[in-house]
């Protein structure tokens, strides 16, 4: 009889703590991060403002890089690159950048049949190039770099150079790479119209060239747009997005790393962005 008793009373006990437990009040939840909304723009810590456009999950801008000094989080923050003084090639292998808004020549032949639609307005938006160094944001043109690694470069904070699969995602993106070359350059400023592309993608790729130090070449005929994937074996020469008046293609090439180019960056959209 006592032991039942005592069954009866250890069993009141458990019941009554866990009356009471369970009337404590419990720790709210924490609330989930704050989702930041995705970018309709960026501004570059020159204050240049630029389009973009998203594809998929990722936003690209679509106007050719300006800036002259990378941004806080790069490894090089606050080093302002200059332009070359000279063509030794010394000094192209170091860190340099070429305004080719400065470019005046008509890059169209005068036998040309075909009027020169390479206005002001568009050397205006041609940007400026830049060689590889100067755009991954290494001290020389002798760093070698995988095409897994994200380099954010000269690009804003947030942003990075494109890699061999960006460039390939959106060439699906747009069909293939057999025609969206068509898509990505822009309806004037090409050698011929003809020549020049539907800008079906939005991307408005004008012919900028590129240079080699202070000498401009191929301006209204082809662009070039860096890669941050530099040659394991040939490590002179790093990879390029190139788009031709002639050719409705987009390729991939190695080009020599001492040669400035384009730059667009891209902006992963990952978790911590509002995506609809």
């Amino acid at each position: 009889m006592k032991k039942d008793s005592l069954i009866i009373v250890v069993v009141i006990l458990v019941v009554l703590i866990y009356i009471v437990s369970s009337c404590e009040p419990k720790p709210p939840k924490p609330e989930p991060p704050e989702l930041k909304p995705v970018p309709t723009s960026v501004t570059d810590i020159d204050n240049n403002k630029y389009q973009i456009k998203r594809f998929g999950n990722t936003l690209w801008m679509t106007e050719n890089l300006r800036v002259t000094r990378y941004d806080t989080a790069s490894s090089r923050k606050g080093i302002i690159l200059s332009e070359p003084v000279n063509n030794d090639p010394s000094i192209l292998n170091l860190p340099y950048f070429t305004d080719v808004r400065n470019y005046k020549e008509s890059p169209y032949y005068e036998e040309s049949p075909y009027t020169d639609n390479l206005t002001d307005e568009i050397i205006n938006s041609l940007g400026l190039l830049y060689n590889w160094c100067a755009a991954t944001g290494f001290e020389d043109n002798s760093a070698s770099v995988g095409d897994k690694t994200k380099v954010q470069g000269i690009c804003p904070n947030g942003w990075r150079l494109p890699r061999t699969e960006d460039w390939e995602s959106l060439f699906n993106y747009l069909g293939g790479k057999e025609i969206a070359g068509e898509k990505l350059k822009s309806m004037y400023g090409w050698y011929t119209l003809s020549g020049s592309g539907t800008n079906e993608s939005g991307m408005n790729c004008y012919p900028a060239g590129n240079a080699a130090g202070s000498i401009i070449t191929s301006v209204g005929t082809q662009t070039w747009f860096w890669n941050s994937k530099s040659q394991t074996v040939t490590i002179t020469k790093a990879e390029t997005l190139e788009l031709f008046y002639d050719n409705k293609s987009a390729e991939l090439k190695n080009i020599y790393k001492f040669n400035a180019n384009s730059v667009r960056c891209i902006l992963d959209l990952d978790s911590t962005y509002a995506i609809q």
